[in-house]
């Protein structure tokens, strides 16, 4: 099955990147792949290869069809089945943007039904409602990396392109940390003092990477906000976070965890070894995927655009 048209390429995704709490994320060349029929004939049928496959449902309750069904039903079309065939790279439940990027897949698969080129703000407003923050689908939509903020129901985003000459290195351990266990640690409220902290990073980062610079550093990324609260959830996570190696340029939890990502420019398998013998050390199960960034989101391989 599947139809001419191929399939709807969606990239994984980093969000968070230590200091740029709900706001900030990358895209990397990992690649959720989705086609589909959609219907009015009531369920879904979803076929699912790839990992972790006993965590992915297979009827209507796949994110995959709620989303498409969704983005459908806001479109005053009449679909509540079909079948789906979803071929995944990205790690479930790990922090590198599955949910979202099978939230845009399914929008994108009902505009595909509907006969629509999808707007992006349309697509960025809906896929942030569904996930709850815009920071991953803004990467899954555009790729590169982006800043996005919520008015409302509207989604602001800004975006660059990410130099080749960077490695990402992302160490996947073998835990399941789903986002609601990882945002149920969090306090009510900061002191002002950790806000300014995470403000004055956040500002530092956005402005070099967005001139072309590309200056950075460890402590850029540093975060008072998410990362010292999950650090108890993933046994070496701390450790990692004082990791060095002359070519780190940074390491920090991707998205909700339970993975890292590191920034490096050069020596990724040495620098991958060192963060995995962290979770190693403490009896953790884990592998190293290392990765270029992806300047191409979903929209761009839906259009036939080569992204930037």
């Amino acid at each position: 099955m599947g139809g001419d048209d191929g399939p709807i390429i969606v990239p994984a995704t980093s969000a968070n990147l230590g200091c740029g709490f709900d706001c900030a994320a990358l895209a990397l060349r990992l690649y959720m792949k989705v086609r589909g029929r959609l219907g009015p004939e009531p369920g879904f049928r979803c076929h699912y290869r790839g990992p972790h496959a006993e965590r992915i449902p297979s009827d209507d309750s796949n994110l995959v069809a709620r989303a498409a069904r969704l983005a459908a039903e806001r479109a005053g079309a009449d679909v509540r089945g079909g079948e789906i065939e979803i071929e995944n790279e990205i790690p479930v439940a790990a922090g590198l943007g599955s949910s979202a990027a099978a939230i845009v897949a399914g929008i994108l698969l009902a505009a595909r039904h509907l006969g629509k080129l999808p707007d992006a703000e349309d697509v960025l407003a809906l896929a942030s409602e569904i996930e709850g923050h815009p920071d991953n689908v803004a990467g899954a939509c555009l790729g590169g990396l982006v800043v996005a903020a919520q008015d409302g129901g509207r989604v602001r985003v800004a975006r660059a392109a990410l130099p080749e000459s960077l490695e990402l290195v992302a160490v996947v351990p073998d835990i399941e940390l789903p986002t609601e266990r990882a945002r149920a640690v969090l306090p009510a409220s900061y002191s002002r003092e950790d806000a300014i902290h995470n403000l004055q990073r956040v500002a530092l980062l956005v402005a070099t990477c967005f001139s072309g610079e590309y200056r950075l550093e460890p402590e850029l990324f540093r975060d008072r906000m998410h990362q010292p609260y999950r650090a108890p959830l993933v046994p070496g996570l701390e450790a990692c976070f004082e990791v060095r190696h002359p070519n780190l340029l940074g390491v920090f939890l991707s998205g909700a965890g339970s993975s890292v990502l590191a920034i490096a420019r050069g020596s990724g398998e040495e620098i991958g070894e060192l963060l995995a013998g962290e979770f190693r050390r403490r009896g953790v199960d884990c592998r190293v995927l290392r990765q270029k960034p992806e300047n191409r989101g979903a929209l761009d391989f839906l259009r036939g655009s080569p992204g930037s």
